[in-house]
């Protein structure tokens, strides 16, 4: 009943919440570098009591995660790209499809993707990717070492992935024995998390068979990261791994 009363409702509710967004983002000093928008601020992100000012863009939906991401990638991933894009979010899908004359979205459920596929035991050949995109997915998944393995497995020599996760100081916090939701939520921030990685991350990507860079928003002018909102506590840095 819910539900379908949503819905009855979406669409009278819909041009009020552009209107709304239109009047708390108008003004300048704030632009998108995966959509273009500009105006005033961005708009807000998350629930109470935890919500996030000046963070979601209004027009392409994008985060801080994805516009750092773009902003530190862009220059460093050429076209012509065979791209494998896990649990695929719509704010970066646009451009990672503008850069790939191939492109596969891969999700557990497969109505959120392409195809329906598993990190850990992925379905396509060895070395038969250039590119791999996997944003704040590794820290849901307990076996991650597999999955980290698997991506390197389908990419060419050469090729890149491109990291992210949450990032909590220099060490990884982990202990897969830890299954209940509200510690769980209270450990690692999120129910469905199972760590909070912290920058060693980099060594388990090397085991795998990565050559590691780490990028990061630090290293960016800081009128750039206020202007196009790019910092983000626990996501300043993508890992850039080429598959050696």
């Amino acid at each position: 009943m819910k539900q379908a009363l949503k819905r009855t409702l979406k669409p009278a509710v819909e041009p009020l919440r552009r209107a709304r967004d239109q009047v708390a983002t108008r003004g300048s000093g704030r632009d998108c570098p995966l959509c273009g928008w500009a105006g005033g601020r961005f708009l807000p992100q998350g629930k109470p009591p935890k919500v996030r000012q000046d963070a979601r863009c209004p027009k392409c939906g994008s985060l801080e995660r994805h516009r750092l991401a773009y902003v530190l990638l862009c220059d460093r991933l050429a076209g012509d790209q065979v791209t494998l894009h896990s649990s695929p979010e719509p704010a970066v899908t646009r451009w990672l499809r503008s850069i790939s004359r191939s492109y596969l979205s891969i999700d557990l459920d497969g109505s959120l993707a392409m195809r329906a596929m598993d990190l850990t035991r992925l379905d396509l050949p060895d070395a038969s990717q250039t590119l791999v995109y996997c944003s704040h997915v590794l820290e849901h998944i307990p076996d991650d070492r597999s999955a980290m393995n698997e991506i390197r497995r389908v990419l060419q020599p050469g090729g890149v992935a491109a990291i992210q996760v949450p990032i909590r100081g220099p060490e990884t916090d982990e202990d897969l024995t830890v299954t209940d939701p509200d510690e769980r939520r209270a450990r690692y921030r999120q129910f469905d998390h199972v760590r909070f990685y912290g920058l060693d991350i980099s060594a388990r990507l090397s085991a795998a068979g990565f050559a590691v860079e780490t990028l990061d928003a630090a290293d960016l002018p800081e009128e750039l990261v206020e202007r196009q909102a790019l910092s983000l506590r626990s996501t300043q840095q993508v890992f850039l791994c080429t598959a050696v």
